[in-house]
């Protein structure tokens, strides 16, 4: 009776089922209000770096434990934790229930992990702005993590295949010669087991995705100086704005040391020795023009991001100013433009906003490669584009520069693949408060073709 007893103990003695609809609050319409009450993030450091030891759970546990203690939020409010993760651990692919877990919350909460490539966190968010709108939750976080430096190198197919029928399709009850014989002529020699690395590169395409990002300059005539530029430019808007930066971040434990701030972000470039540097993807002679300068790094990191229901704010005390008015995600064909589908999507959004260009205050672009935020500004301003890829014989018009990533963007700060979404929406959000502004358009590209846009609204 007492072991029974003790497994009891391990169960929620007071499971919750919460009516979302006593704790949401709706507008005119009966659609239930979302708003961004605040988001928190690790440190983006550089991959095999000071966090090389951290894997994707132990990030996300620290940016949602980080979250929770800025925000002094009482974790049984909590309905959702939804985390992206692109690099995925096949021990532990939920990764936003092993952070429950991990983190001790409430046991009612179930975890959903997310992957889309590099639209993983902001898709996560939006989910979780779902379930609020359709009443389903009243309170959810929601987010996402990477560490490449954790990734699993994935073992050749057939040596894959070999063992899994030795071990559990029945090679090993032949007998110990017939069974290792057996797992030999699948698997081949020991030469042909070495573990393959991850590759940034496109299954449907073969090509990695700086070779497509050196694609989209040729096509639309994007300069080597120009990428140089902007790329240089990310750094120098992320050092500026380096001290309301920290106040995104939450430290994190790491190998016996505190990392508590990003270390990609270089107060210093020499224009001269980036214009010196080689093209990474492809040979000059063959149209190479993106380099290490003008593409993200490799990056470890997690972002989280409190949303809840207007009245549940409100009586919680937190803000209820900033919302989504509007998201939207497409895609177009990998080849050869893997990276333009945000173009096709910043239109429909605002369509989808009842917005124009102009009415956007401040643009979140996620910088993969300069080269891709280049081209995706020029083709909206292309007739061409816009009658190719849009059905409309006018164009999308001009993103001013001076509104894109006014605290840098992922060349400088870097980009944790999921993590990258909620590093979007939280300084979005900031920034609105801070300037008193109405609109932001964020948008982030990803691989298969994708895109995704949201826009943001601070109301008075």
């Amino acid at each position: 009776m007492d072991r029974l007893h003790r497994i009891k103990g391990h169960l929620d003695p007071n499971p919750v089922c919460k009516a979302a609809s006593s704790a949401s609050s709706t507008t005119a319409s009966g659609k239930n209000v979302c708003v961004i009450v605040d988001g928190a993030r690790t440190p983006f450091s550089k991959s095999f770096g000071s966090m090389m030891r951290e894997d994707a759970i132990a990030l996300g546990a620290a940016a949602v434990g980080g979250l929770v203690n800025k925000t002094k939020l009482d974790p049984n409010h909590v309905d959702q934790l939804i985390m992206g993760n692109v690099v995925m651990n096949s021990n532990a692919p939920n990764l936003a229930r092993e952070i429950v877990i991990d983190l001790k919350l409430p046991t009612h909460i179930p975890g959903t992990t997310v992957s889309i490539a590099c639209l993983s966190g902001l898709e996560a968010i939006y989910q979780g702005i779902c379930q609020i709108e359709h009443g389903d939750a009243s309170t959810v976080i929601a987010g996402g993590s990477d560490s490449l430096s954790s990734g699993q190198m994935s073992l050749p197919a057939n040596l894959t295949l070999a063992l899994g029928k030795y071990s559990m399709g029945g090679g090993n009850k032949k007998g110990l010669y017939a069974g290792l014989s057996e797992l030999f002529s699948i698997a081949g020699g020991p030469s042909k087991w070495a573990p393959k690395a991850p590759a940034i590169a496109e299954r449907s395409t073969g090509r990695t995705m700086g070779y497509h990002a050196d694609l989209m300059a040729e096509i639309n005539s994007i300069s080597r100086q120009d990428q140089d530029a902007f790329a240089i430019n990310s750094h120098k808007k992320a050092t500026e704005a380096r001290q309301l930066i920290r106040q995104e971040i939450v430290a994190v434990r790491s190998d016996g040391k505190v990392v508590d701030d990003d270390d990609l972000i270089r107060s210093k470039v020499n224009p001269d020795k980036v214009a010196k540097l080689k093209p990474a993807f492809r040979k000059e002679k063959d149209h190479g023009t993106v380099n290490a300068a003008s593409s993200s790094a490799l990056t470890d990191g997690a972002s989280a991001v409190l949303l809840m229901s207007e009245r549940k704010a409100a009586a919680l005390g937190y803000p209820t100013d900033v919302i989504c008015k509007a998201y939207v995600k497409t895609a177009v064909e990998p080849f050869p433009q893997l990276l333009l589908a945000p173009a096709v999507a910043i239109p429909r959004c605002l369509s989808k906003a009842g917005l124009t260009l102009d009415d956007i205050d401040i643009f979140e672009i996620h910088e993969a490669f300069s080269a891709q935020v280049l081209a995706t500004l020029k083709v909206l301003e292309s007739k061409d584009f816009a009658q190719k890829f849009l059905g409309q014989d006018e164009p999308v018009g001009k993103i001013p520069l001076s509104k894109v990533n006014l605290r840098g963007g992922s060349i400088a700060i870097g980009h944790p693949f999921a993590a990258t979404g909620g590093r979007l929406v939280t300084t979005a959000a900031n920034l609105l408060r801070r300037t008193k502004k109405r609109y932001a358009l964020l948008s982030v590209c990803a691989a298969g073709g994708i895109g995704g846009v949201m826009i943001l609204e601070r109301r008075s």
